[in-house]
């Protein structure tokens, strides 16, 4: 079946490109965004779930419910947060995934900081004041586009 399409050849421009992003490169697509979705282990199951966050401190925060899902499975190593945007109209984008140890920020100076920094409240219902910090220890990134 790999070789139904062997003597077809795409046009000019008709190829796509992609390349790796470096750290200085996804940290300011991160901090572009403000909506990503964050995935982490949650009763031996995968969840992700959509957050806002804010990048702060060399790491991700977000705001949850202190008695909800998130919560209750932090701290946990591996998790992530993923970012991207597309431009369908020219098939382009980009994706950045910070993955790293997800725990609750209890430090009261990062607390009064991150509270005065964000000021979108979180989409999702109910009472969300209890920060999660994603401190990546692997982030990488991708940008895709079509070729001249």
């Amino acid at each position: 079946m790999a070789d139904v399409n062997a003597d077809f050849h795409y046009g000019p421009g008709a190829r796509h490109e992609d390349y790796e992003l470096d750290a200085e490169q996804c940290w300011s697509l991160l901090g572009s965004s403000g909506v990503g979705r964050f995935a982490f282990v949650h009763e031996g199951r995968v969840a992700v779930y959509p957050v806002g966050y804010l990048v702060y401190g060399g790491a991700v925060h977000f705001r949850t419910s202190p008695d909800g899902s998130v919560a209750h499975s932090l701290p946990q190593e591996g998790a992530a947060l993923q970012v991207d945007a597309m431009q369908p109209a020219v098939q382009a984008g980009w994706s950045v995934l910070a993955s790293g140890r997800a725990e609750i920020v209890e430090d009261a100076g990062e607390l009064t900081a991150l509270f005065g920094q964000m000021v979108d409240e979180p989409w999702a219902g109910g009472v969300r004041d209890l920060f999660v910090r994603v401190r990546p220890d692997r982030l990488s990134g991708r940008r895709v586009y079509l070729a001249q």
